[in-house]
């Protein structure tokens, strides 16, 4: 190895050292207290070979309205209509039985935290290429949760639920 090389391999370690603290910190600000408690642990699992990050208890239970809560709305409306697409052609073959909503759960709470992670940092690259106002508060308002839009979603569902158990 060259001088040359062995001098350009520490700051390109420097650099992608700086770049990973950097993305810790943005992911911090993004997620908010949960993410040094819960999520560091759990991203720091996942790599290119390795998706599987934890079973998400929050995940399994809460499916849908945990994709709302945490701000994943694109995620959640494509859940539903998976769902509801899963219950038409449930409905179209005559099957009967829950199979497929614990498979739903199921997968929700294996990758759940995968899901999330990289929800997370394409929302920072996005924020990041906007470069409008202040970093940090865009973070701040982008990321966190809306526990408003997680409770209409469980109101939703837990009505409907009370339909069904009225109609049957």
């Amino acid at each position: 190895m060259s001088l040359d090389q062995q001098s350009v391999f520490p700051s390109a370690s420097l650099e992608n050292s700086n770049l990973i603290h950097q993305l810790e910190q943005d992911r911090a600000i993004f997620i908010g207290a949960k993410y040094q408690s819960y999520y560091q642990k759990q991203f720091e699992k996942i790599t290119l070979k390795k998706q599987y990050a934890g079973f998400n208890i929050a995940a399994f239970f809460l499916g849908v309205i945990w994709l709302f809560y945490r701000k994943m709305y694109r995620y959640g409306f494509m859940a539903i209509a998976l769902i509801l697409v899963i219950g038409v052609v449930e409905t179209l073959l005559g099957i009967e039985g829950s199979g497929s909503t614990i498979g739903l759960s199921v997968a929700f709470g294996m990758f759940g935290n995968t899901l999330y992670k990289h929800y997370v940092d394409k929302q920072i690259a996005k924020i990041r290429q906007l470069g409008n106002g202040d970093f940090s508060t865009e973070l701040e308002n982008r990321g966190g949760t809306n526990f408003v839009a997680g409770l209409i979603l469980l109101l939703i569902v837990l009505g409907l639920i009370v339909l069904a158990i009225i109609a049957s």
